[in-house]
């Protein structure tokens, strides 16, 4: 791993989120890789018991709690992984947001999630709640700059393509026409 390795996730902060398995994960990659750092963006009822959390497992000085930020794609420009550990999603905007600056993905295998991420492709799936699987993912991809430019290359041309204003507009007049 080179300099200073930083993961992110953008959420708000509530239970569904998975932000709990973060933690836990966390926990054990930080042990291995101390140079490293997890941002957490937004906000919501859970910011104190997952502060807490981090607390208990002794991270709390690797794990940023950033808060509500207007602009998050200043902060995805300084995320090396992007993690979106959801228990149920509908299809998030953030991981749009983030395939649309070239952001290798984790991300749990809910909802749409699957619509956009092919795991060995174009991002990594894991199953949700667990935090084995995505601490091996952050092993992983902490390991392979390589991979981690092959897979964020590839879900930018993936949101480019299939999820683009121009596309979604052609998909909505379709379904009217």
């Amino acid at each position: 791993m080179e300099s200073k390795l930083i993961i992110g996730a953008v959420a708000e902060l509530h239970k569904v989120k998975g932000l709990d398995v973060l933690l836990y994960a966390w926990a054990r990659f930080i042990a291995k890789y101390p140079n490293a750092e997890l941002r957490i963006l937004g906000n919501g009822e859970e910011k104190e018991n997952l502060k807490e959390l981090a607390d208990t497992l002794e991270i709390n000085e690797s794990v940023k709690f950033l808060g509500y930020v207007n602009n998050v794609k200043e902060y995805l420009d300084t995320f090396d992984i992007f993690c979106l550990p959801s228990r149920s999603e509908a299809l998030p905007y953030s991981l749009l947001e983030t395939g649309a600056v070239g952001l290798p993905v984790i991300a749990t295998r809910v909802g749409g999630i699957p619509e956009i991420i092919e795991t060995g492709v174009n991002g990594i799936l894991i199953e949700p709640g667990n935090p084995e699987e995505l601490f091996s993912s952050f092993l992983l991809l902490s390991q392979d700059a390589g991979l981690r430019k092959r897979l964020g290359e590839a879900l930018k041309e993936t949101v480019l393509k299939n999820f683009s204003i121009k596309k979604m507009v052609e998909e909505t007049l379709k379904a009217y026409l």
